[in-house]
């Protein structure tokens, strides 16, 4: 299963960036998360328990954040929930026109083959995972840009 969202803001790249550093913060700021707790910080890495909502449907996984602030990227990987194995890249790219390209890429891949068809691409992918990332880039712009 593969998913990306793509935004592009109109700000400072550093603010963008510390947004999607700082998990321990976004249910105060995404409205569509309703907790993170952070069991594990050393500045680089975070190893976290993540909960958020689809609409009316409650989702929660574990994760570990790899910060690279030098490389503009964030990465995650899930350890727990029904998104265990995948792993996520957020990019952040200035572009020509003085905007910040920000890009969240979704990979996974089930054991079970049937799992990683229909129910990797449709439901995990295309129901919640595009979703809720999609909420997410939107709710920055909103941030950086309001």
């Amino acid at each position: 299963m593969h998913t990306q969202n793509q935004i592009d803001i109109r700000g400072d790249k550093r603010r963008i960036f510390e947004l999607g550093a700082g998990i321990a913060e976004w249910p105060r700021l995404l409205p569509h998360y309703r907790w993170v707790r952070v069991s594990h910080d050393d500045g680089r890495v975070k190893h976290a328990e993540m909960a958020a909502r689809r609409g009316r449907f409650p989702v929660k996984w574990r994760t570990v954040q790899v910060v690279l602030p030098d490389e503009d990227r964030l990465l995650f990987f899930h350890t727990g929930g029904v998104t265990r194995g995948m792993y996520v890249e957020w990019n952040l790219r200035e572009q020509p026109d003085g905007t910040v390209r920000v890009t969240i890429s979704h990979e996974l891949t089930y054991p079970l083959p049937p799992l990683t068809g229909w129910f990797a691409r449709g439901v995990v992918g295309g129901l919640f995972v595009h979703h809720i990332a999609g909420l997410t880039l939107a709710r920055v712009k909103e941030l950086v840009e309001g």
